[in-house]
């Protein structure tokens, strides 16, 4: 019997606060017979439906991947059947650098794999791996104040790359930027600092607007036209986006009213949100706004099973409106409030009471971040499993990575 395995990604960002890599989250679901075999096994799976089913184009978007890897996983030489330009290898924590594992680092990197020791901090048995390998991450929550900055000044005559992992608030990205590490791995870009008493522009507000129009009962394709109208570089941004390989051979254009109608509702909502989104907060990270839309569609693929309990429509709507304190950064309360959003999707997006739709936007917020046994009650209430919400997210990912695509090559057209 195949062991089911659960899969997520957690990007690592550089000094600028660009992500330069992902790392895979994988675990065996929680059995009474799991174990550190299991585990590997699970790896294995994990890194086979990455090549041959999802796709890691989808996964990684041309980034390295950072896969979690045992001793036994290690020294096992079908690890160099991974491509060596596309997987980095963690080592973990608990592995003795004995004779066997440093002879496989210096072989690894030789074949040009990255290296990575896993959770350091500062820790005696571990020494020995610091000569061959590439990078360390450093267990920044491990560590009391002051002591990441230190163990950073002992690291850095090594010249090693630093990874400050656990970064989990902005103030603590900081202290990282300032001790010197060159990557950070956290939830800090997801949480942006709360900002008392700042009103939306009006500008930001009319787009929001439109974003809004997307979970509204009067949506139609007269609505947006009448919108969308008014903008010349929405115009241009509708047409090119109307006319990409994506829907066939180009047409002459007549108007935006072909335009509308050739995409049809369903594309005409995600284009809003494609376009849209990148546009809130210019310069900030287009990671977050790629992960609001594979949050929006992930929701949207799991109304499919969650029967009638939540419309299509309004998931997609919360999905985004999740990281929309981080695209804005905003705390979200407040741009809920600026929105008037219902009181089922504001319920849900601000936690209050107990929905299917607040059900769905805690699985998708706690997906990529928790552990499987802890998701299975949410997806037990949403009379789902496990591996329906695991290929709803892969699907989102590849969905985010064709759309953005798509839209990145009509801007540029």
């Amino acid at each position: 019997m195949s062991q089911e395995v659960h899969v997520a990604r957690q990007a690592i960002y550089d000094r600028a606060s660009k992500p330069v890599a992902y790392e895979l989250l994988f675990r065996a679901l929680p059995d009474a017979t799991c174990s550190t075999r299991n585990d590997e096994l699970a790896t294995w799976q994990v890194l086979s439906a990455g090549f041959l089913d999802i796709g890691l184009d989808s996964l990684l978007k041309g980034r390295r991947a950072l896969v979690n890897v045992p001793r036994n996983m290690l020294l096992d030489e079908r690890i160099f059947s991974l491509p060596a330009d596309v997987i980095g290898l963690e080592i973990l924590e608990d592995v003795v650098p004995d004779q066997d594992v440093l002879d496989m680092c210096r072989a690894l990197r030789a074949r040009g794999y990255l290296v990575v020791l896993d959770d350091y901090i500062g820790q005696e048995f571990s020494e020995p791996l610091l000569d061959v390998i590439d990078w360390v991450k450093v267990d920044f929550r491990a560590l009391q104040d002051g002591e990441a900055a230190k163990l950073a000044r002992a690291l850095k005559p090594r010249r090693l790359r630093l990874l400050a992992e656990k970064v989990e608030t902005e103030e603590e990205h900081d202290l990282a930027m300032a001790a010197g590490y060159d990557y950070f791995q956290g939830y800090f870009l997801h949480r942006p600092k709360v900002v008392g008493g700042r009103a939306l522009p009006s500008n930001l507000h009319a787009k929001l607007k439109l974003l809004q129009l997307l979970g509204s009962a009067e949506f139609s394709l007269n609505s947006v036209r009448a919108i969308i109208e008014r903008d010349v570089a929405l115009c241009y941004r509708l047409i090119q986006y109307t006319n990409s390989a994506r829907f066939g051979a180009r047409r002459e254009i007549t108007g935006l009213r072909q335009c509308l109608m050739r995409l049809g509702e369903d594309e005409t909502r995600r284009w809003i949100t494609i376009a849209l989104l990148p546009t809130l907060a210019p310069g900030g990270s287009p990671e977050v706004t790629e992960s609001a839309l594979a949050r929006a569609r992930m929701c949207e693929l799991l109304t499919k099973d969650t029967g009638p309990l939540v419309f299509p429509a309004q998931a997609f709507m919360a999905g985004m409106f999740s990281l929309m304190d981080a695209v804005l950064r905003l705390p979200k309360v407040e741009v809920v409030e600026n929105l008037g959003l219902g009181l089922e999707l504001s319920d849900a997006l601000l936690h209050r009471g107990v929905s299917a739709l607040s059900t769905l936007v805690q699985l998708v917020e706690l997906y990529e971040s928790t552990p499987p046994e802890a998701l299975l009650p949410l997806c037990e209430q949403l009379g789902i499993t496990l591996e329906t919400a695991g290929n709803a997210y892969v699907q989102a990912l590849r969905w985010t990575t064709d759309v953005t695509g798509v839209e990145e090559l009509a801007v540029h057209t």
